[in-house]
């Protein structure tokens, strides 16, 4: 399992009414298929913005759609309608968004000319930093209100309904139903959790933005009494998360029961501004949702869901105590081996082996660093610290590594030997250390 970070923002702002009167259905079919990347337990699509290609990520948990950065070769053409302040989960304070209507929003064969969005102009949240690729923004809940929804984890597709057939009915018998209640455009699930000596059942919101599998709000009930430590949640909106991480005994969805699943008590702080729907105790992520197959039924209040070949994987996290991001790209020298040839002298007759001129080409490559550092940690006992350039992983170039390999690293197994060679203060230093595990 690889869970690098989530993104969660939550929007406080007036009453704005969003409406979506103009989709167009391009599909001669009665259903439209969507492919998705997978990445961080985050679903993302390819849309095409005001004829812009940009990335976003489908967020039940957010109730608008957001826009937070651009391509830079790019200028994206919008109205502006309404001013608004937003707040995002964390610390830090509101910033000014506009409102913006009539876009045209294309994904495959869907089509929305009249897609309203909330633009963040002149910040840069820079996801591409805590995923690795670059991400513009959130498809939210005008996205899934419209159509029954489909999300298949296995084969990484959304899936648009134009209606609930009898074909489709008929694939209701091999799932199992759940029923939500949409409350301020986004839908909250019922589920029993045991948490040690007891079982509760609690109101969760269902949020395919969240990359950690269980979000639990501590109160007089609801307690972290088993072995935890503090740890860096992630980044919203409004600054860094901070919170503890645990396990819980189970979650269980009918008869279907998942053990050991990490949880995470985030700060209480981190929402101190933020309106928090009556009763809710927390959210369910991607960690746990993607473990099933989906059917998003908004206008009748009710999930289908049936398990996928994920549901048994181990819930795993980052046991070096490192946060790691990406910095930038850097321009690299690369250097091609010379190629041999055979040439004869025509004055020996002899058969002589020859190079080719050597050759080298310039390439961009990402540049690693040290975000975050968990005091304790076998990363801090060994003085790593915050703004450390990540120079090799383990006999490997960094540039020549994915982030999410990166964490997958971390999360391979206890005692597994870390060596890293780090720049810091333009000088580089070998350090190595062993992955610690404490849940």
């Amino acid at each position: 399992m690889t869970k690098i970070f989530f993104l969660r923002i939550l929007i406080l702002y007036g009453a704005i009414s969003f409406a979506q009167d103009s989709i167009v259905w391009n599909s001669k079919k009665d259903k439209i298929k969507i492919p998705f990347e997978l990445t961080n337990n985050l679903i993302i699509v390819d849309v095409i913005f005001n004829n812009i290609s940009l990335k976003m990520i489908a967020d039940t948990g957010a109730d608008t759609s957001l826009l937070f950065s651009f391509p830079s070769e790019d200028s994206i053409a919008v109205q502006e309608k309404d001013r608004v302040m937003i707040k995002g989960v964390g610390s830090g304070e509101a910033v000014e968004a506009f409102l913006s209507s009539s876009n045209q929003l294309k994904i495959n064969e869907y089509q929305d000319n009249n897609f309203e969005i909330l633009i963040i102009p002149n910040q840069d949240i820079s996801i591409i930093n805590k995923l690795g690729i670059p991400i513009n923004g959130i498809l939210g809940f005008s996205f899934f209100k419209d159509f029954l929804v489909e999300i298949n984890y296995e084969n990484k597709k959304i899936i648009l309904h134009k209606n609930k057939s009898k074909r489709v009915e008929k694939r209701f018998s091999k799932y199992k139903s759940a029923k939500i209640k949409l409350e301020k455009s986004k839908p909250y699930i019922d589920l029993l959790v045991g948490i040690e000596q007891s079982d509760f059942n609690l109101k969760l919101l269902f949020d395919t933005g969240l990359s950690d599998g269980l979000w639990l709000f501590e109160n007089d009930k609801i307690i972290c009494d088993r072995t935890f430590f503090n740890d860096f949640l992630g980044r919203g909106l409004s600054g860094d998360i901070k919170g503890k991480r645990s396990r819980v005994n189970k979650v269980v969805f009918s008869d279907i029961e998942i053990n050991e699943a990490l949880v995470s008590y985030p700060d209480s702080l981190n929402f101190s501004q933020i309106s928090i729907v009556e009763g809710r105790n927390g959210s369910l992520g991607g960690e746990i949702i993607k473990r099933f197959n989906w059917f998003l039924d908004y206008e009748n209040e009710i999930f289908y869901y049936k398990k996928n070949k994920l549901l048994e994987s181990s819930f795993e996290y980052n046991m070096s105590g490192i946060e790691v991001q990406h910095s930038g790209l850097e321009l690299i020298k690369q250097e091609y081996l010379n190629s041999k040839y055979i040439n004869v002298d025509t004055e020996t007759g002899y058969e002589v082996i020859k190079k080719s001129p050597s050759h080298f080409r310039f390439e961009l490559k990402p540049v690693y660093e040290i975000y975050a550092v968990r005091e304790n940690s076998p990363a801090f006992k060994v003085g790593l610290k915050v703004g450390d350039k990540i120079i090799k992983l383990n006999n490997k170039n960094a540039n020549q590594l994915t982030l999410q390999s990166i964490t997958e690293l971390f999360q391979l197994q206890e005692g597994k030997r870390i060596k890293i060679r780090i720049e810091r203060d333009g000088k580089l230093m070998d350090i190595e250390f062993n992955l610690e595990k404490i849940l």
